[in-house]
């Protein structure tokens, strides 16, 4: 048999599954014409699907070297390169790949998506510029670089004009939905998951993913009925009894949630969310034990990296409530070890000089007040500060005054920022000293759309937004702006010991977090200097210890009447979305002030960089 006629022999034996047929095929060839690429990819292919990863490098490099630039090859020989922990190396494979295959679709896609994966979203983004998004494939993969690159409203774009193309597709819609939620756009979100169920044979995993997606956008009742229609279609399973164990928390049905969390462990014991929730409900006397339970499922090798962190900060927490420190904090750092690996596997770790950068052109941009006169419509109330400051406490204390709808962590005005400041780096905006009279009011109505509201007296306590201060006072002149502040350390250390998503990449490391600590203090103190008067700071330590004077000032700044029964929002079943839901259960206390002590040793790294940043003395 001649050298082409075994190759096309060997290759159909590697289309049909049969590996070793084909390797041994690929073989007799190669003992005849070592030169052969073909040969050496199509053997070294098969060793990368066998995960015989050394060999398959060994016989790619050598096809990449017989034959150069095939974007094949060069696929390959990045996913090997990924697969022996070289993901510099399996990036500039890809990016090479591409460029060569620039209109051959599938190539594209398949090296597209694991540069995404690899966290090289800007650098495909040049590449993907000019392809045609009439592939509905292509124009999905071009709406996820967008999106990781913070053009949220770019890649819902085009998602959205995919599907105008093909509504037919279920698949579109879901990705629509999937990128929607992400970017916190939940009406559309909403929107696109239910077209894509209406396309799609009824499946009770959907429908949990819809009810997971109703709770995220606060619909609890909702999320609540269609759990209870997949309990009748199908037995329970884990994730219907983690959701509905969800919702009895947010309506405050603890016992219920108990119940729901214990079901969910007992069919997935490595579940990480269960046993956090369980750890809020646990009894005093089985705590120990349920923080050995949740460190010995988490070294196990079949457990998820997100399911290990979350069973590892939820040991930490049950051994600090026993006041074990030493294992509390041995378990926080386990946990963040493998966030902050995520992170860096995907080039996406916590960067100090970009944040710097950001906060400098913020500055720069926002030199001045701009000078806009207040108008008639209700202004939300703005509660803002570094997260675990204590922005929920006093959510729930202005929540109790007449007239006051409290709204959680709202991301409205995180996508305005968001899409503003993308407009203007591409020219498409001017700075905002520039922008007229008719462009704040299109933010201004923006801001309600998103939020999912008519104006009215509102609560706005998402904690980044002390980013964006100068462009909320440009869009409501007159909202009352809290900011919170709280001893760093304890900050920090909160943090530190609880799950947060990677927007928040900087809660893994303990140097990280004095960083960004302190690029929040640096941009507090220019609002503070540029909007005097108009910022209302709230030391939460001196609000635990005084609450009454300190609400009575919060009131006052807000404008509204001084009720001394927002003292008691803890007996109110108001929910709360966020960490904080247990605490605001009870009354105001100082159980949290001084906590970083009984880690002094631990925190030195912390410690350390807080004082060169001089944020403690």
């Amino acid at each position: 048999m001649d050298t082409k006629a075994a190759l096309e022999k060997a290759e159909d034996q590697h289309r049909q599954g049969h590996l070793i047929e084909a390797a041994q095929i690929y073989r007799s060839v190669l003992a005849t014409d070592p030169d052969c690429a073909d040969a050496c990819y199509g053997l070294g292919t098969v060793f990368l699907q066998q995960k015989n990863y050394q060999a398959s490098y060994e016989l790619l490099d050598r096809a990449n070297h017989l034959q150069k630039d095939v974007p094949e090859f060069m696929v390959n020989f990045a996913m090997t390169l990924e697969n022996l922990q070289r993901p510099v190396e399996a990036a500039e494979s890809y990016l090479k790949a591409i460029e060569l295959a620039s209109g051959h679709a599938e190539m594209l896609i398949r090296a597209g998506r694991r540069l995404l994966a690899l966290g090289y979203a800007s650098d495909l983004h040049g590449l993907l510029r000019d392809c045609d998004t009439a592939n509905p494939q292509l124009a999905i993969l071009k709406a996820q670089t967008e999106s990781a690159r913070g053009n949220w409203a770019g890649a819902t774009s085009i998602l959205q004009a995919i599907v105008k193309l093909d509504s037919e597709s279920a698949s579109i819609w879901r990705e629509l939905s999937t990128a929607a939620a992400r970017n916190h756009d939940y009406p559309t979100a909403l929107s696109a998951y239910r077209k894509y169920l209406s396309l799609s044979p009824e499946n009770s995993n959907d429908l949990l993913a819809y009810a997971d997606l109703l709770l995220l956008a606060r619909e609890v009742s909702q999320a609540n009925r269609i759990i209870a229609q997949v309990r009748q279609q199908m037995p329970p399973t884990a994730p219907s009894h983690l959701l509905q164990a969800k919702c009895a928390r947010l309506t405050g049905d603890y016992q219920m949630s108990r119940e729901h969390v214990l079901c969910a462990i007992e069919l997935a014991p490595e579940l990480g969310e269960a046993w956090q929730m369980r750890l809020e409900t646990e009894p005093e006397a089985s705590r120990l034990a349920l923080a050995k339970d949740c460190e010995e499922i988490a070294t196990q090798a079949e457990i998820s990296p997100r399911d290990k962190i979350m069973l590892e900060l939820t040991a930490g927490r049950a051994y600090e409530l026993c006041e074990e420190y030493v294992k509390a904090f041995s378990c926080f750092k386990a946990g963040k070890e493998v966030q902050k690996r995520q992170l860096l596997a995907k080039n996406s770790a916590y960067d100090q000089p970009a944040t710097e950068k950001i906060v400098d052109r913020i500055c720069e941009l926002f030199g001045a007040p701009v000078q806009r006169e207040p108008d008639s419509q209700s202004q939300p109330i703005f509660i803002l500060g570094m997260p675990r400051s204590g922005t929920t406490l006093v959510e729930r204390i202005i929540g109790e005054h007449e007239g006051v709808v409290t709204a959680g962590e709202n991301e409205a005005m995180e996508y305005i920022a968001a899409q503003y400041y993308w407009d203007l780096e591409q020219g498409q905006k001017p700075g905002p000293q520039q922008l007229d009279a008719d462009n704040w009011r299109r933010m201004r109505e923006q801001y309600w759309h998103r939020s999912n509201r008519l104006p009215e007296r509102v609560t706005d306590k998402m904690p980044h937004n002390f980013r964006h201060v100068g462009l909320i006072l440009s869009i409501f002149p007159a909202a009352p702006i809290i900011y919170l502040r709280r001893d760093p350390r304890d900050v920090c250390l909160s943090i530190y010991s609880r799950m947060f998503p990677e927007g928040h990449s900087y809660a893994c490391d303990l140097r990280w977090l004095a960083h960004f600590y302190q690029q929040s203090t640096r941009i507090m103190n220019h609002w503070q200097q540029t909007l005097p008067g108009r910022i209302l700071q709230i030391e939460y330590e001196e609000l635990v210890d005084n609450p009454e004077a300190i609400s009575r000032e919060i009131a006052e700044f807000c404008g509204l009447t001084w009720n001394p029964d927002c003292l008691n929002f803890h007996k109110k079943p108001a929910p709360s979305f966020t960490f904080s839901e247990m605490q605001v259960r009870r009354p105001i206390n100082s159980d949290g002030v001084g906590r970083w002590r009984h880690y002094e040793s631990e925190l030195a790294p912390l410690l350390e960089s807080l004082q060169n940043y001089r944020e403690i003395e």
